[in-house]
């Protein structure tokens, strides 16, 4: 039992109990900047015999520790990330497109048209290529954006600056 409540103590408390799923794994906890809380150890304190002794953890009734350690929350700067504006995408070709915003999450085919699909937590970024003429390769030629958890509007801006955050986010953890 000790050991447990070391172990939660040790990760800041934020331990999900057994049996019980974490439905925000990996996904910030709000719109701002993500924040961490950390114990700070506390130095052993000298005694007059010039020993030194390091202060244990009080256990309460239930038999978890209590850390008596000072906690310090910081802010998670957030992943900066470079604007693509939207109306720079239109004429571009599939593989210009992959280089600025990465692949798609899935692509459809349609007759002679591609529509890629991006997304981020928010919303979904449709890109639709078309060839000029029969043997020519694609190009954009149409984008559309929606909110994926409500029938609220969201500008293509907006949801492209989503999307790009995602594949930095992305970029940056692999």
């Amino acid at each position: 039992m000790i050991l447990i409540a070391t172990s939660l103590v040790a990760c800041g408390g934020n331990a999900i109990p057994p049996g019980s799923t974490n439905q925000n794994y990996g996904k910030a906890t709000s719109a701002s900047s993500p924040r961490v809380t950390q114990n700070i150890p506390k130095k052993p304190e000298a005694s007059a015999t010039g020993s030194t002794t390091a202060t244990e953890p009080a256990a309460s009734s239930t038999g978890t520790a209590k850390s008596k350690s000072p906690r310090i929350t910081v802010a998670i700067p957030p992943i900066p990330f470079k604007s693509i504006k939207a109306e720079t995408l239109m004429g571009l070709s599939e593989d210009a497109v992959k280089q600025k915003i990465g692949e798609p999450e899935m692509t459809r085919g349609e007759g002679p048209a591609r529509v890629w699909q991006y997304r981020s937590d928010d919303c979904s970024f449709d890109a639709f290529f078309f060839p000029a003429a029969e043997g020519q390769k694609r190009k954009m030629t149409h984008m559309l954006a929606r909110k994926r958890k409500s029938a609220d509007k969201i500008s293509v801006q907006d949801c492209l600056d989503q999307v790009v955050k995602s594949q930095a986010t992305l970029n940056n953890k692999g």
